[in-house]
């Protein structure tokens, strides 16, 4: 018998590859579906957190507590900070509400204040402590005193024995009034006097007045011994120190004192008479 060789066909690759396009189709259609619910998730989730904190009122301010004040009247200072709180959505929620806001509008608003410190206090309070400006000299201005704050501004009332006997004075020639709360000088000729109120003492100079005349940028003090101090406000004080006490050294080694006045506003050259 003859045998017949089998020859087996391969089959057609399109008859392989016919069904593969559907299932490669499926699995990209349920990976879109995927990504669209994740991304819709996500967003929803997203959307919900920025609700919570925002527009929920788990976290809205409901209450505002006021500490540090010495002679600012409290519940004013509450509705200033109720004005800021209120005056956007955002500044009513306690996470996002803005301290850096809070703390320039009232040293606007109220010129004792020095700083306004916010603390949050789950879930609805904040606490705000108020640091006020401390006494820093009194300004005598046609026979009145008024005390003036760090940052050089008229405080208001009159200053009490205590502060009379631990500031110092200075009086203004001019004669003009200081209102309070208004800009009187600034706050480097507060820090001036205050540094050679200071250290002229140690230096054995006892200071029984200061004097400002046409202008803060020049101070005059009245020593015990009878002489005039003549300062520049706009140096360093203690340089100006220094050459006085420079000048007090060579008079003292030739048996002499200042009789009028001792000169210091040119930085290296001090005049005397």
């Amino acid at each position: 018998m003859s045998q017949r060789r089998v020859v087996r066909h391969r089959p057609n690759q399109a008859q392989f590859s016919s069904a593969k396009p559907s299932k490669v189709k499926n699995k990209k259609k349920t990976s879109s579906y995927r990504k669209i619910f994740k991304i819709t998730l996500y967003s929803t989730i997203f959307l919900l957190l920025i609700y919570a904190l925002t527009a929920s009122p788990l976290l809205r301010i409901k209450k505002i507590q006021i500490t540090g004040q010495q002679t600012l009247n409290e519940e004013n200072i509450r509705e200033q900070v109720q004005g800021i709180v209120d005056s956007s959505l955002l500044n009513q929620n306690m996470l996002l509400v803005s301290t850096d806001q809070i703390n320039k509008q009232l040293k606007i608003n109220n010129y004792q204040v020095a700083k306004a410190e916010v603390s949050r206090i789950p879930f609805n309070t904040i606490k705000v402590t108020i640091t006020e400006q401390k006494p820093s000299i009194l300004w005598k201005s046609n026979g009145v005193l008024s005390i003036l704050t760090e940052d050089g501004r008229a405080y208001a009332g009159e200053p009490n024995d205590e502060l009379k006997a631990s500031l110092p004075t200075v009086v203004d020639a001019t004669n003009l009034p200081a209102k309070a709360g208004e800009k009187v000088v600034a706050e480097s000729f507060m820090k001036f006097v205050n540094t050679i109120n200071t250290t002229l003492p140690t230096k054995g100079v006892k200071v029984t007045q200061y004097e400002v005349q046409e202008t803060t940028t020049e101070i005059f003090v009245v020593t015990q011994d009878g002489y005039r101090l003549r300062f520049d406000t706009t140096r360093p004080a203690q340089e100006q120190i220094t050459d006085l006490e420079t000048v007090l050294d060579s008079l003292k080694k030739q048996g002499k004192k200042p009789a009028e006045y001792i000169d210091l506003r040119i930085n290296g050259k001090v005049f005397y008479k």
